[in-house]
């Protein structure tokens, strides 16, 4: 009985001792977690911390970058509308360069044509001073405006003749309204043919200038229409029209024939009482004859 007594203290000793020791080490334990807890909150606290300041670091970058994007976007349709703007200039630069091109190529144009017409009116006006009869009285870009006279010592006017210049190097004649009809030869030409041109309406001008001004003069008194192509001139009196036949070189060598109407009294007795009757002598015999019928 002893014995096992002892066996059971000696057990309950040794359960002792090991509580005792795993007290001692679970205080020591509870010691070190102790210890640590502070540093671990401290350590926690740093990681917080810097959490913190990842994610104010992350949230300034990302500011950071929708800035810069939003900046670049900016920049970009800013360079956008100055390459646009720059375009527009180069455009307009380029349109003016053709402007200029074209108005420097009418320049051009328009001083050939001012040289052609000063070579043109110098070659007229040296042209005119060799003419006897024919003066200048004015040369522009588009006409030249000469005078025909018969001669130096006469009373008949001289006459006005345009000389219009065409874009086919050819000129038109124009004479006053109340002339009569130049020979189609003479009304236009190749300015090449100028020098002829001038020559055949001074010769024609000379062998009319008498019958013209003396029909201008008749025109104010009588009803007359001359026909040049027929060298004819009608003469109205009442309901009667009679027809005058004027010869070549009248006055001078050429006569006049009355021609109708028919039947038309055509005796040597039915004339102007005169040698040589003038057209005006015609006229006023008609236009007092009482009936040239009978």
């Amino acid at each position: 009985m002893g014995e096992k007594k002892n066996g059971t203290y000696q057990e309950v000793e040794e359960v002792k001792k090991k509580w005792k020791c795993l007290k001692s080490e679970y205080q020591e334990k509870v010691n070190e977690v102790e210890e640590i807890i502070p540093q671990l909150l401290e350590k926690i606290q740093l990681v917080h911390e810097k959490k913190a300041q990842l994610e104010e670091t992350l949230q300034t970058y990302h500011t950071q970058k929708v800035i810069s994007e939003e900046k670049a976007k900016e920049r970009q349709q800013h360079l956008q509308e100055v390459f646009q703007k720059q375009q527009l200039v180069v455009q307009k630069c380029q349109i003016q360069i053709e402007q200029l091109k074209d108005e420097i190529q009418k320049l051009e144009q328009s001083a050939d044509c001012w040289i052609q017409t000063v070579n043109r009116d110098s070659a007229h006006v040296g042209l005119l001073s060799t003419l006897q009869g024919v003066s200048l009285v004015s040369a522009g870009e588009e006409e030249l405006v000469l005078d025909l006279k018969v001669g130096e010592k006469t009373e008949t006017p001289p006459l006005r003749v345009n000389l219009h210049w065409t874009s086919e190097g050819e000129f038109q004649v124009e004479t006053e309204d109340s002339m009569p009809g130049l020979p189609p030869e003479l009304q236009r030409g190749a300015t090449s043919r100028i020098t002829p041109v001038i020559l055949g309406l001074q010769s024609w001008y000379q062998s009319h200038a008498r019958l013209l001004k003396e029909l201008r003069e008749l025109k104010e008194r009588f009803a007359i229409d001359w026909l040049p192509a027929e060298r004819k001139l009608l003469f109205l009196k009442g309901s009667k029209q009679y027809s005058l036949l004027i010869d070549p070189g009248y006055p001078a060598s050429g006569g006049v024939r009355l021609l109708g109407p028919e039947p038309c009294n055509t005796s040597d007795n039915f004339k102007p009482p005169v040698e040589k009757p003038s057209v005006s002598n015609w006229l006023q015999y008609l236009h007092c004859y009482p009936d040239v019928s009978t």
